[in-house]
Parts: C-alpha cells; structure tokens; sequence
C-alpha cells in the first residue's frame, strides 16, 4: 500500500494549487461537515461559519450534510424568541433558512444531529439518576424527559419532510476526567449508559411520532473510538470561554446487575454500546426486536500523527459492529454509520507538509476501508475547513478560505463512491 499513498501524496498536491472545479448538481453519498450553524448571537453569517462552509461541501462531492442543531447562547429552547439581532424570531426560524439553503441551492441531504447542544442543562442534569453510580438508579430524569419531547420531537416535528435522520447525542462515551468515585466519569459529552438507553428511548418514540408512517432514521450518537492520544478538542462554555482539552473514550463503566462484563479488544466503543443495550433491558424497557435506535453512530480519532492502517480501522469497526450484533443478531439489517472521523494537519505546525500528506494518505485509506466494509452506510469526514480559533485543523481547506490541502483532492476521487 507504500506505493498508491506516494502517488496519492503527488496528485492531491497539484491539486492544491487551485480550488477545483465546482461540482455539479448530483453529487455523492459520502458526508461532510462544518463548523457552527449559529453563533451565540444568533447570527447564520460570521468566519467559518457553516452557511460560509457549504461551497466547499459541495465543492468536495459530498451528498449529505451533518449539521449540528446547537442552542447557543441567544435561544433558551426552540421556539421562544432568541436574542436582539438573531437571524430569526426563533431558534427553528434561524435554521429553516440554513437547511433550506443546504437542500436547495446546494442539493444536500440533511443529517441532524441533537446533542447535548440541543438543550439547555449541564452534565449533573444529563447524568442525574444514572443506575451506574446510584443504587436505586433508573436513569431517566428531567432533563432526559425534556430532551426528548422538547429537542429530539420539535425539531423532528418543524423539519418533518426535509429532514429524515436524526443522530442522537454526540460522543456518550467521551470523557476528559475520571474520579473521585471508582467508575465515575466527566467532562465531555460523556452521559452513563442508564441515561443513554432512557434518552434514546424518549427520543426515538418523539421522532417516529413526529413523521409516523414515514422512513425517519434514528442513528445512536456518534461513539468515540480513539488511541492512545485521544482526539483533542476545545470546548466552548456557556459563557463564551473556550478551554482546550483532550477527550477519551470511557471504558470501565460499572453495570449494575450486569453479569458478564462488557469488553472490547480495541477502545471503538463496543464496551459502551454493550452497556447501554443491557442497561436498556434492565432500566429502560428495551427488547429484542425493538430497540431504538435504526444504526449505529461511531466516531474514528486514531493514529493522529501519522499513517493508518485499513487492518487498524478494521478492527475498531468490528469491535464495534460485534457489540451490537450480539443483542440484534447476525441477522440484523442495522448498519454502522461513521458519523465523524478525521486528522490533524495544521499549517501553523512546522511538520505541516508532512501532516498534509498523512492526512491526504488516511482518507484514502479510510475511504476504501468504509467502501470495501458491507456494514458501513456512510462515512461523513470532520471537517471541511480549519476553524483556527476554535483550534480545529482537520479541515480540507485551511482556515483562510483560500488554500486546499491535499486532502481535498482525496476526499473528492475517494468519497465519491
């Protein structure tokens, strides 16, 4: 495989000296990303916006848009009137013209991602009643119940016939601190698998309720699976202030009355899919045959820094689909959908050129991996452009708007499947 990465590195350079051609109407399967829909003052234009972003998605071939239905600081929920000077009366008003614009002028399929972005509450809310750490824990709570009914339903309900699929959380299993309490996790996005089963159930039931009769998609929040390393990211708080962290996937998490432990042979997530059915069956009411969730979200965030491997994605993508086969059967039609994945190459590092090739190199190989894997549905790349001020640099376009790396030209032939 030495030799194609070598090719590739060549080709994709030449290809970076331009932007390329704009792309035609009919595009693609694959998926790609942006940065925020919204700022915290409600407003669709600002740098690297999405709305900014949507060319260059185009530009890529890609057919489906992930777009992440955040709150921010202007709106309390979404329907009642948001901040002076937001884009719209409401929060759903500021979106509607932003997905139109996606479907219409750019002919991309929506995802809609709902995640703790999606409703005001902390971690203490979202992780309150937890069967995990409490004895007489369920997990289901308040904020979960909201969630579902205020979040998951409205939006699936105000975007019904534009929008078909709706993911679920993002990254349950990712954590950036462990303890005191052996089995205790936070930061993150992290929620325990009692209070993941009950969100998925109330959510699910919103969404099927929102467009009954129709072929509405439930995929489970996207699960982190990362290396040694982990994926860096900087979060933003509420009131503005961004901090710069490093977040794991969780392994280790008690199941109350579990029997047999939940394992994994590589850190995809398997672990806490494996926990949430069982909590579900324990807490929430889950049976065979009618769990909630339609696919199976998983985030891939390995080998930053250098090449990877397809026998290395393979395996996280196994250990993962093995997770759930185990309670829906081989037989099972639900499929994988990578719902993030990406590498680092950042042109303030002095190894830039180096990083851009490896990133360049790793779509291919990620891509063919996704083609050649039955179970794999789609494989949405994060993300198109650098955000610098939010320090993200696994874009396809550097921040400045002007200059493509590599890995465009690899998203274009490789994704285009």
């Amino acid at each position: 495989m030495r030799a194609p990465v070598v090719l590739l590195g060549t080709l994709v350079l030449l290809l970076s000296v331009a932007p390329p051609t704009l792309a035609a109407p009919r595009q693609g399967h694959q998926g790609l990303q942006g940065g925020w829909a919204v700022d915290d003052g409600g407003h669709l234009n600002f740098p690297h916006s999405l709305r900014s972003e949507l060319p260059f998605i185009q530009q890529g071939g890609a057919g489906v848009l992930r777009l992440n239905f955040r709150l921010g600081a202007c709106f309390a929920d979404w329907t009642s009137a948001g901040c002076a000077g937001a884009d719209g009366a409401n929060a759903l008003a500021v979106y509607d013209s932003l997905v139109n614009e996606a479907i219409n002028t750019y002919h991309l399929k929506v995802i809609g991602l709902i995640s703790n972005e999606a409703w005001q509450g902390d971690q203490t809310q979202w992780t309150a009643n937890n069967a995990e750490l409490n004895v007489s824990g369920t997990g289901d709570n308040a904020y979960i119940q909201n969630f579902g009914t205020n979040a998951a339903g409205v939006l699936a309900s105000h975007f019904a016939g534009r929008i078909a699929t709706w993911e679920v959380w993002n990254e349950p299993n990712a954590y950036t601190a462990t303890g005191p309490v052996a089995g205790e996790f936070s930061g993150g996005s992290f929620i325990y698998p009692s209070n993941f089963a009950w969100l998925l159930k109330r959510s699910y039931a919103a969404i099927k309720a929102a467009e009954p009769g129709t072929s509405s998609t439930v995929i489970s929040g996207g699960l982190l699976g990362t290396d040694v390393g982990g994926a860096t990211v900087t979060l933003v708080q509420p009131n503005g202030a961004r901090q710069t962290v490093t977040k794991k996937s969780g392994s280790g998490i008690p199941t109350a009355n579990a029997g047999t432990t939940c394992a994994s042979s590589v850190p995809s997530g398997g672990d806490y899919l494996c926990n949430t059915y069982r909590m579900g069956q324990q807490e929430a009411g889950w049976s065979a045959g009618a769990y909630p969730l339609d696919s199976v979200g998983q985030h891939l965030y390995i080998d930053q820094g250098g090449v990877t491997s397809s026998s290395k994605i393979a395996s996280y993508l196994q250990d993962l689909r093995g997770a759930y086969l185990a309670f829906e059967g081989n037989r099972t039609a639900k499929k994988t959908e990578i719902t993030e994945f990406g590498w680092v190459a950042n042109p303030g590092d002095t190894g830039y050129q180096t990083e851009a090739s490896n990133q360049a190199s790793n779509v291919q190989i990620a891509y063919s991996t996704f083609r050649g894997t039955s179970y794999v549905l789609r494989a949405d790349y994060f993300v198109a452009q650098d955000v610098p001020e939010g320090n993200v640099f696994y874009g396809l376009v550097q921040g400045d708007g002007v200059t493509y790396k590599p890995a465009f030209g690899a998203y274009q032939r490789y994704a285009s499947y």
